[in-house]
């Protein structure tokens, strides 16, 4: 599956419609300084999805609707490379220590719980959110982390793949976790009331607040380690994202910063640009044209919709080139509307068998134009007369000798217009424009 949010089989989930949080409602969360009033605060509904269990990956595609009616896909992705029994749940947790419980902590939580397996006792599990545009102020609580047994929790959280980090604050006088910077790790015992690592009565002394402010976030990822000395750890469990808000961010428009295409040893072009303030775009298209008015697609590369990082791009174009060859940009956003950006043209004469091809006179009023082409070998050459429309008019052949040659091409039958002459020497193609006038 791909990990991109353009595409999720439409099925695999049920849509959730987000609720909008009135600011007021939670006067202590998130820091929100210099947030703007006339925004409202989004939050995801953990309780009313399906979870699948024991796997090790989770997929989750949310829709969400702020006040002012603009949409915004969140896309959950938990998993772990580690051996062990997985699981994650939402508000509704069937099994903690034995017991059923309400939650792992208080607020709506997203509860992940993994059983490593012998001999993986420093095991990981991954929880991204990835938003389809971004976001600003956003702000959670993780709870139960804490120890218990020689296990030990502890969570690293960042933003835009590890270039935003976020403040983390304990939430408790008495906590069983404390901070380092981007970390929170379990220090004292076990957390909650009853001693068994559940916070059953909103218990915060396991909690920790998250908040990123107003930093643009395309994502965030949560590391979670049950790190062990034990060669068989038991199975413990946190609560992510409990009371998840966030807002949407004012957004500019993208940035194209360069853009430019290159040939490699192979005399294949490759496209190069970089970009910032991405969001919301599907795939970037390179079109190709041999004359700078018929473009056709050549290759493609999804976005990496990065708002608030510069993002280099490559792409190679797999066919051979002519004498001139023109390249432009095009993005396409998750709506199917397409845009293009820029273009540049290049010259593919110092790929060619045949080192230089004239057309005179350019602009023709007569009944011919003559055709000079200087062949490194001896070899056929298929031409064609193509207007502007690229329309093929005429096709014929003429041997090429080593050396200079010379011919004539009949023109007296060709309207006034721009029209393109094609030369095709086995894979190599070179085209050269002239003009009919009156």
């Amino acid at each position: 599956m791909r990990n991109d949010l353009g595409i999720i089989a439409e099925n695999r989930r049920p849509a959730i419609i987000c609720g909008i949080i009135v600011l007021l409602m939670f006067p202590v969360i998130f820091q929100l300084n210099g947030q703007s009033e006339n925004q409202s605060l989004v939050s995801l509904d953990w309780d009313q999805n399906q979870w699948r269990q024991g796997e090790m990956k989770e997929v989750v595609r949310f829709h969400c609707l702020d006040s002012s009616q603009l949409q915004i896909d969140a896309l959950l992705e938990i998993n772990t490379n580690s051996k062990g029994s997985f699981e994650a749940f939402n508000v509704k947790t069937p099994y903690i220590d034995g017991v059923d419980v309400t939650n792992f902590g208080h607020g709506r939580n997203l509860g992940v719980m993994f059983d490593p397996a012998p001999g993986q006792g420093l095991s990981k599990v991954s929880v991204k959110l990835k938003f389809s545009r971004p976001v600003q102020y956003l702000g959670f609580t993780i709870s139960d982390i804490d120890a218990a047994e020689g296990r030990l929790d502890s969570v690293v959280i960042f933003g835009n793949e590890s270039e935003v980090f976020p403040n983390l604050s304990v939430q408790s006088k008495n906590p069983t976790v404390t901070v380092i910077r981007n970390s929170a790790v379990a220090v004292g015992g076990t957390s909650g009331s009853s001693q068994t690592g559940s916070a059953y009565g909103g218990e915060s002394n396991g909690d920790v607040l998250v908040s990123f402010g107003d930093e643009y976030l395309d994502s965030i990822t949560v590391l979670y380690y049950e790190a062990s000395r034990n060669e068989d750890p038991m199975a413990r469990g946190i609560g992510l994202f409990g009371d998840l808000s966030f807002q949407l961010a004012r957004l500019y428009p993208m940035n194209l910063l360069k853009f430019g295409v290159v040939l490699d040893e192979n005399c294949r072009p490759v496209v190069r640009w970089a970009s910032n303030q991405e969001y919301a775009i599907d795939e970037y298209v390179v079109e190709y044209s041999y004359d700078g008015y018929n473009f056709s697609r050549a290759a493609a590369i999804s976005a990496k919709n990065q708002y608030s990082q510069e993002i280099d791009y490559e792409l190679a174009v797999n066919r051979d080139l002519n004498t001139d060859n023109y390249f432009r940009l095009v993005k396409v956003d998750s709506d199917g509307d397409q845009e293009i950006l820029t273009s540049e043209s290049i010259s593919g004469s110092a790929c060619f068998h045949f080192t230089n091809v004239n057309i005179y006179p350019n602009p023709s009023s007569g009944n011919y134009v003559y055709v000079e082409i200087e062949a490194t070998e001896q070899k056929p050459t298929e031409i064609a007369i193509i207007d502007q429309y690229g329309a093929l008019l005429v096709q014929t052949r003429y041997d090429l000798k080593r050396g200079r040659n010379l011919f004539k091409l009949e023109s007296k039958h060709l309207i006034p217009g721009v029209y393109n002459l094609r030369f095709t020497i086995d894979q190599e193609v070179v085209s050269k424009r002239v003009s009919i006038v009156d």
